[in-house]
């Protein structure tokens, strides 16, 4: 499917290391890598024209091109602790055939720590995203607790409301409802990244999504809510 002439390119981001949970992209989750979840939810998509992998592990690698996947093999300084989502595309794109990277791709990035995001999820993003004639969108989801009631402190140590101080004694229902990115999913033009050095943020259409379906994989707890809701989901 082409957007306005656009490829719609998946990118799944998926280094061997990990700080949290030792080779977590390839850690089982019920029977499957986690890495898995977010390939299958990428290949169902109907509006995803191809799936890439950027990945520095030879593992990771051989399992994208199992599935049929198309891969990039990202250099270790683009896959350390310290490396960010921005170096990730950014190799991506300069490595993307030049043939590819003329046609200005849409790319939808999806990480592998998302695995209750699921192929409707990222075909009504898609489909949202074409319905407002806009090029960049983020997934989020509500906040529970409000930042207009959030405080920092100040060069004595004293408390500073972030906001207006009078919102931090209003009802909770009465403020505006804020959001957070979930993580799940990132669309943007090449152009678009290119003109920010970065991932467009302020102006993007927003996703939001339920909070269990937003949850990104961490720590061993979010490994194992994670687990108990596959299970609760699928028997």
């Amino acid at each position: 499917m082409f957007l306005n002439n656009h490829p719609v390119f998946a990118l799944v981001p998926a280094r061997g290391g990990s700080k949290g949970i030792p080779r977590k992209n390839m850690s089982d989750l019920q029977g499957s890598p986690l890495i898995a979840y977010t390939l299958r939810a990428a290949f169902a998509a109907k509006m995803i024209d191809n799936v890439w992998v950027s990945s520095d592990d030879t593992e990771i690698l051989s399992f994208a091109l199992s599935l049929g996947a198309l891969v990039i093999e990202r250099p270790s300084e683009f896959a350390t602790d310290d490396a960010s989502a921005v170096d990730v595309v950014m190799h991506f794109l300069s490595a993307l055939p030049n043939n590819l990277r003329t046609q200005d791709p849409l790319i939808v990035y999806l990480q592998p720590t998302s695995p209750l995001r699921t192929a409707k999820h990222i075909d009504s993003a898609l489909e949202l995203l074409i319905d407002k004639m806009e090029s960049c969108l983020v997934s989020v989801v509500a906040l529970s607790k409000s930042l207009y009631k959030s405080f920092g402190l100040d060069s004595n140590g004293k408390l500073q409301s972030l906001f207006d101080e009078r919102l931090s004694n209003e009802r909770r229902q009465d403020l505006p409802l804020m959001y957070i990115p979930n993580g799940a999913i990132y669309i943007f033009k090449a152009s678009d990244f290119d003109k920010r050095n970065g991932f467009p943020s302020n102006g993007s259409i927003p996703f939001i999504m339920p909070e269990l379906e937003s949850i990104d994989i961490d720590t061993p707890e979010d490994f194992v809510k994670v687990e108990k809701l596959l299970k609760e989901n699928h028997g």
